[in-house]
């Protein structure tokens, strides 16, 4: 059976560049591919796409790794259900990389800047490989139970108590 890759390249702004590079890595049909392309207007010949959905929940569950771009709301959504994630930076977007970065370096995603990715689209193919053969695995996110409160008092705590 043919993994299930998901990507959702959010709904601002379009990010063809990716979706061209996944239709060439999936030409010989290898994975079942479906891309929320929002914005998008490149039509693929080997990924199915739509452009928006009210239940992009039920694509999360389906998929056994998502790529997604680095917006921080997807990447918490995807990182509390647990799912293998490899995000890729929109170059056309102004995003806080920093946040996606850390979360790969406590081992919770696989992170690519699309600059990367553009000078060797083989190395987008090489990790979905890798990251479903379970040769690059990520840890459990849990997601903290703090309440707002106590987010601020902690954050005056830290700047002004000191």
């Amino acid at each position: 059976m043919r993994s299930k890759i998901f990507i959702t390249t959010g709904s601002v702004l379009e990010f063809d560049c990716l979706i061209k590079i996944m239709d060439k890595i999936n030409k010989n049909k290898k994975y079942n591919v479906v891309a929320q392309i929002g914005k998008g207007i490149y039509k693929p010949k080997n990924i199915t796409t739509f452009a928006f959905t009210k239940n992009i929940n039920k694509y999360y569950d389906w998929a056994d790794l998502i790529i997604t771009h680095t917006g921080a709301g997807t990447t918490f959504e995807l990182l509390e259900k647990n799912k293998k994630i490899i995000s890729v930076s929109n170059p056309k977007a102004i995003e806080n990389h920093e946040i996606i970065k850390k979360f790969e370096d406590l081992g919770y995603l696989l992170y690519i800047p699309f600059e990367k990715i553009e000078k060797n689209p083989k190395l987008l193919g090489d990790k979905i490989d890798l990251i479903l053969s379970s040769k690059i695995k990520f840890k459990k996110y849990v997601k903290e139970n703090n309440t707002i409160g106590k987010e601020i008092l902690l954050f005056i705590k830290k700047n002004f108590c000191q």
